[in-house]
């Protein structure tokens, strides 16, 4: 197993704690944390090894061995775990009455539950869509609702920001970005390799 850091999440930290409240960062921060856990617990539950432990801007995410090449049900109920976590948190804050705890998890779920892969929601409809296309159409298709739903969510973000809400919402937003743009390099490659098999054959 091994942990990689990304120093980057460092400047993000100093930033957020400079624009807003300490207490909404760490509370966020340990949610983020318990969903991970979330995707930890229940892969080694079903007997998966720990490739890698990754810390970044949004946390924390765990990688798996031959993640790839395991059934599609144990796929999903392995992503579908953070989110859950963060909905039983919802229920538990609201029954509570903590409106921060329940707020934060709201958001968490929902975000982690967008069609934008890598996140939860886009591994999910990946795994979903692999069983009737090819994997060709299914990148082109995770790609394009990927980028078609983190366009209507920079929107929605630059509107909340003129207003003179969190900006915090709209550096999430650009993180989002970097990472489709990553994904996008990644499946050019892919495309490429695809083609050469295919002129091959």
């Amino acid at each position: 197993m091994r942990i990689k850091v990304d120093v980057k999440i460092f400047f993000i930290i100093i930033l957020y704690i400079f624009m807003q409240s300490t207490k909404i960062f760490a509370l966020t921060f340990i949610f983020i944390l318990l969903h991970e856990l979330g995707h930890l617990v229940t892969g080694i539950t079903i007997g998966l090894k720990v490739k890698k432990i990754n810390i970044h801007i949004s946390g924390l995410s765990v990688e798996f061995e031959n993640y790839g090449k395991q059934r599609n049900a144990n796929k999903i109920v392995v992503d579908i775990a953070g989110p859950l976590i963060n909905i039983i948190a919802l229920v538990i804050a609201i029954i509570i009455k903590q409106e921060e705890i329940a707020y934060i998890n709201l958001l968490l779920a929902i975000v982690n539950l967008l069609p934008i892969y890598p996140l939860d929601g886009g591994q999910i409809l990946r795994t979903l869509l692999r069983k009737r296309f090819t994997y060709k159409e299914t990148i082109n298709f995770i790609e394009s609702i990927s980028q078609y739903t983190l366009i209507i969510l920079t929107a929605i973000a630059s509107c909340y920001l003129l207003i003179g809400k969190n900006i915090g919402i709209f550096i999430a937003i650009l993180y989002l970005w970097t990472i489709i743009f990553k994904e996008k390099r990644k499946n050019k490659i892919i495309r490429k390799a695809i083609r050469s098999v295919e002129n091959n054959t």
